[in-house]
């Protein structure tokens, strides 16, 4: 009888692990409301999640730069709220590398409307831009919210 050594293995399991997630994301689609029934007194709308790491080339995002992101790029877009919560990270880069950071997280609860999908699309653009970022996580829910 022959084993197969944990270095063989290694790189099978880790490409039947990524195919088990592609294969899970697929059929789970796009964040829909349909068949999600709210109880009366709640309403149906969708919570976003934005992940931002504030590691750059030349440094770290400062707690004024992450500010002022806030009070000129989120304010104007969602100025019914958000939440903002500190946190440490870790992601692996398009080169491979894994990186360790600080990261932000924006919520946010909205209506579904083209509007705020543009909105949405406009934060994570100027966060790139402005903090020479590969990307922003972008995690997105149909939820049911009620103010009690």
């Amino acid at each position: 009888m022959t084993f197969l050594s944990a270095p063989i293995l290694a790189p099978l399991f880790r490409a039947a692990h990524t195919l088990i997630i592609a294969a899970i994301f697929s059929l789970c689609g796009c964040a829909t409301t349909a068949g999600l029934s709210c109880k009366p007194g709640e309403q149906l709308e969708i919570h976003d999640q934005l992940f931002f790491g504030t590691e750059t080339f030349t440094g770290e995002v400062s707690d004024a730069e992450w500010r002022d992101f806030l009070a000129n790029a989120v304010s104007p877009r969602f100025p019914n709220g958000f939440t903002v919560l500190s946190g440490r990270g870790q992601w692996r880069g398009s080169s491979g590398e894994i990186v360790r950071e600080r990261s932000k997280v924006l919520l946010l609860v909205h209506r579904e409307t083209a509007g705020s999908d543009t909105a949405i699309n406009e934060l994570v653009d100027i966060y790139k831009q402005r903090f020479q970022q590969e990307s922003v996580l972008r995690v997105r829910s149909p939820v049911c919210v009620s103010f009690r």
